[in-house]
């Protein structure tokens, strides 16, 4: 007599997820989502603080070099105030500028991220000219975000800056 062997279904081998499998990876997810979001949120505010700094001292080089390049002064005035600083160009070539400075750009820290200001206390010069043989006028600027991180860009009489970060 011959036995014909008959497989049962089991219950292991059926295929997805239980609720309880789905909730609890749900919650998971959750309590790493609320862990991970005010680290992010902190890099994002300090991301901005950079991305203003290296902005400001990119500015700086770049009129630096346009002064030596063209025989002509450059001018870059901060309103610390209101958050922004003035680009300007010498009316005139040579090493002074008898013809007075025009405005070419105004640049807003708020453009960038609204809680960045110029750290008054610790901003020396605000008045920063580039001068036709490659000089400038040397101080520091400090920028502070909410987190009172700071950014501070030392300008040395060769027009080279250095930026410097103290994050929070």
């Amino acid at each position: 007599m011959k036995y014909k062997e008959t497989k049962k279904m089991s219950l292991k081998t059926s295929k997805g997820f239980t609720l309880l499998e789905l909730i609890i990876t749900l919650a998971i997810l959750a309590i790493v989502a609320g862990i991970a979001y005010p680290m992010f949120q902190r890099y994002a505010i300090n991301g901005n603080l950079r991305t203003a700094a290296r902005d400001l001292a990119a500015d700086f080089a770049l009129y630096k070099e346009r002064a030596v390049a063209e025989s002509r002064m450059y001018r870059i005035v901060l309103d610390v105030a209101n958050g922004n600083y003035d680009i300007r160009q010498c009316g005139a070539t040579g090493s002074s500028c008898g013809g007075g400075y025009n405005s070419i750009q105004v640049k807003n820290l708020a453009n960038i991220a609204n809680d960045i200001t110029f750290d008054s206390g610790n901003t020396t010069v605000t008045d920063y000219f580039f001068q036709t043989r490659g000089t400038a006028t040397n101080g520091t600027i400090v920028l502070r975000n909410s987190r009172n991180s700071t950014g501070t860009i030392a300008i040395n009489i060769t027009g080279r800056t250095n930026v410097q970060f103290n994050l929070q």
